[in-house]
């Protein structure tokens, strides 16, 4: 029979059992709060090693895999724990991190911040920025999130920094690039500001002269002539015959280009007979508005009519008479000395600067809160380029006499052709609608006027988009011809009449298609004739009917 155990021994084994009991809990516990990793077992055969695999490891996998910065700090701010991460960002092997005041590891600027940004985190979540320093001889930028983690222990405080090097350099660059457009945008509209008084201010002259004109005009009347098919004058009313000084007997015994009254051109020359008004309608069938002549009388004074002819159709479309209306524009004339420079220059050499100008500051504005690095320096550049051009012709306003009598002044210098014809019309190549192509020796210089001479390429490529719009194909080609350099335009449109070719060059020659006039004064190509005759060069225009035209000029050759 067992023997019963006494009381005392009952009470040994019940604390011993209490004893197991409480060392269970406490691992049990320590199990639970990731404070064991492993298990040595014994048994049968030997002691085994058990590894607990939770998920407390993988959470420290992660956190020494991720991309930021991971570190928690004792209550006296010493670091308990980092990543690689947070030791890689201060230059500090990881070894040696642990322990650290988290306080010496920021720059000397933050560490008033740093401590806050700590001492708020005990109470409340909290974020901010901080600049680490630490070992490293650049200091790096970054974003901080706090939160306290409550363990068995003690309170820690855990830190997420996120690197904000490249965030704060693209500030620092988006900041810089929004310097240099406000200071752009600042400078346009001060540029514009000015373009806009300057063109106001010669408005106001253009609109004074013209209503000084109109109200010479208002007190005058015209004259009226009609010729038969042959050009014999088959009537003359009563202002005709106070204008030419005849009676309407006489006048009904000539032609319009009697031999017996001199017609000239406006430079003094001789007309010829093919190039009177009256000669051009009845040739072309087409009328033609506002041509002026001079004339001089035998033993009087040189007088100047403008002339305005249509041609009289039967129902088959045979002209079978004409009719001339013509003015004393005598006094006109001398006003025109005045008002032509603002006529040529405002229709036609203002127009190319301005148009590129406003097609700059258009693509200024597309990009202004989305600037192009690349091409916010060009379009400033051309907007420059466009104003100092307007500048130089405002210049030459102030010089009116000098260029209505011919005597334009020239700013010679030797340059290489090829790179001027490759930077003109900079406001077709910006719209994209037509293609430049350029051929041609790029070693070929010329002395001449680099200014005068880019106008004159410019009035060629854009009368090519103005009367062949269909040519989307423009060639430049440059080349050299005996001592001299040709350069040529070339589209592909419609072409030229012939019988119009002699005239393109004259003042105000306007070439219609079809019955259609085309807008323009026709003092574009005689202002290119003027500027290529004062650099001892020629000029010229060749032209097929449905397959296009070209126009050359030439320019001494420098080498």
């Amino acid at each position: 029979m067992e023997r019963q155990k006494t009381i005392e021994e009952l009470k040994n084994e019940l604390e011993e059992a209490r004893y197991q009991l409480e060392e269970a809990n406490e691992l049990i516990e320590a199990i639970r709060s990731g404070d064991v990793d492993a298990l040595l077992i014994k048994s049968n055969d030997g002691h085994q090693l058990y590894t607990l695999e939770n998920a407390d490891i993988t959470y420290r996998f992660f956190i020494e895999q991720m991309n930021e910065g991971a570190a928690l700090l004792n209550a006296d701010r010493t670091i308990q724990y980092c990543n690689s991460r947070f030791a890689e960002w201060v230059g500090i092997p990881l070894e040696k991190v642990i322990g650290k005041d988290f306080t010496q590891l920021v720059s000397a600027d933050d560490s008033l911040r740093c401590i806050s940004l700590l001492d708020d985190a005990r109470f409340n979540n909290t974020k901010g920025e901080l600049t680490l320093k630490g070992q490293r001889s650049v200091e790096m930028p970054v974003s901080v999130s706090l939160a306290m983690l409550s363990t068995k222990d003690a309170p820690s405080l855990s830190l997420i920094l996120t690197d904000l090097t490249e965030q704060k350099e693209a500030q620092r660059l988006l900041k810089h690039q929004n310097a240099l457009l406000e200071e752009a945008q600042a400078e346009t509209q001060r540029l514009n500001a000015d373009l806009e008084q300057k063109v106001a201010d010669r408005t106001k002259e253009l609109y004074e002269n013209q209503q000084r004109l109109a109200l010479m005009l208002e007190t005058m009347a015209e004259g009226v002539g009609i010729t038969d098919a042959n050009g014999k004058m088959t009537y003359a009313n009563p202002m005709a015959q106070r204008i030419l000084g005849l009676k309407q007997s006489t006048i009904l015994e000539r032609t319009y280009d009697d031999p017996q009254w001199q017609n000239l051109r406006l430079d003094g020359s001789p007309l010829p007979s093919h190039e009177h008004p009256m000669a051009i309608m009845l040739t072309t069938g087409q009328p033609v508005y506002d041509f002026e002549i001079g004339v001089q009388p035998p033993d009087q004074d040189r007088f100047y009519i403008s002339i305005n002819a249509a041609p009289v159709k039967d129902e088959d479309g045979n002209i079978v008479a004409g009719i001339g209306t013509f003015m004393d524009v005598t006094n006109r004339r001398k006003a025109i000395q005045q008002k032509d420079e603002f006529i040529s220059v405002a229709s036609h050499e203002l127009r190319t600067p301005i148009t590129s100008l406003k097609a700059s500051l258009q693509l200024l504005q597309r990009m202004k809160d989305n600037p192009n690095p690349k091409m916010l320096p060009v379009l400033i550049e051309q907007s420059n380029k466009s104003l100092n051009k307007v500048s130089v012709l405002i210049n030459d306003l102030l010089n009116a006499t000098k260029l209505t009598e011919g005597q334009l002044l020239l700013d010679k210098s030797v340059f290489q052709i090829g790179d001027l014809v490759k930077n003109c019309c900079h406001h077709i190549r910006i719209d994209g609608v037509y293609e430049l192509q350029t051929n041609g020796d790029d070693d070929l210089k010329v002395y001449a006027d680099a200014g005068k001479i880019d106008q004159v390429l410019d009035n060629f490529v854009n009368n090519a988009v103005k009367y062949a719009p269909n040519s989307k194909k423009i060639q430049i080609g440059y080349q050299k011809v005996d001592d001299m350099v040709k350069v040529s335009v070339t589209d592909f449109g419609m072409g030229i009449p012939p019988e119009k070719l002699p005239y393109l060059f004259e003042r105000y020659y306007r070439v219609d298609t079809g019955g259609h006039q085309y807008s323009g004064l026709g003092l574009g190509l005689y202002i290119c004739s003027e500027i290529i005759k004062k650099h001892d060069g020629q000029i010229g225009a060749t032209s097929e009917m449905g397959k296009g035209s070209t126009f050359w000029f030439t320019l001494p050759f420098a080498g």
